[in-house]
């Protein structure tokens, strides 16, 4: 009786253990990835074709049972009739996880990305303009832990605030600046995103 009280004993040790290592040196890898192409007729009846391609993945670890800190690095292009469009992106980023029940998970994000790139037309009067963007975003999301590697999450931009600027080619430099918020009870979540990540 002694021997299965030690073990019993030995096991809700190992759980609590576990339970307050958490996610603790876990790694997270995921990312997105998006490609397109869309022909349109303009008001002068012109086809008009536009391709897209980005793709951002993202790396992470759990510094704390419950705190992951990564980053992202993205890069975009797009091209449209004579204007191309290559934009890089990198995102330092932050989440703090909430354990509803079980595996699903609340948490925010609060990231930094600053883009850079440019668009160049080529045609008679060619050109090319610089662009730099520098951002904070808030984003609440969910998570649902499926097995030890996999999970699923759902998220969305609540806050976007930060600064553009467009340099053109032996002229002008255009700036603005901007604050964004997106409703819970809006038609419309901000850049809802849904995909899946893994563990390791």
């Amino acid at each position: 009786m002694k021997k299965i009280l030690f073990v019993v004993a030995m096991l809700v040790s190992a759980l609590a253990l576990n339970a307050q290592d958490g996610l603790k040196g876990t790694w997270l890898a995921g990312g997105a990835r998006s490609l397109g192409s869309t022909k349109v007729h303009d008001t002068n009846g012109d086809k008009i074709k536009a391709d897209t391609y980005s793709i951002m993945p993202l790396v992470g670890t759990f510094i704390t049972p419950d705190v992951a800190v990564g980053g992202a690095l993205g890069y975009g292009y797009s091209k449209v009739d004579d204007l191309k469009t290559n934009t890089f992106t990198v995102m330092p980023l932050v989440r703090k996880y909430w354990n509803i029940t079980g595996p699903l998970y609340f948490y925010g994000q609060a990231a930094l990305p600053v883009s850079f790139g440019n668009s160049k037309y080529k045609g008679i009067d060619a050109s090319k303009v610089n662009e730099f963007g520098a951002y904070f975003q808030l984003s609440p999301g969910f998570d649902v832990i499926v097995n030890d590697w996999l999970t699923f999450e759902v998220s969305f931009v609540l806050v976007n605030a930060g600064y553009s600027s467009q340099k053109y080619e032996e002229g002008p430099t255009d700036d603005s600046w901007a604050i964004n918020g997106n409703s819970i009870n809006g038609t419309e979540f901000g850049d809802l995103t849904v995909g899946m990540k893994f563990l390791f």
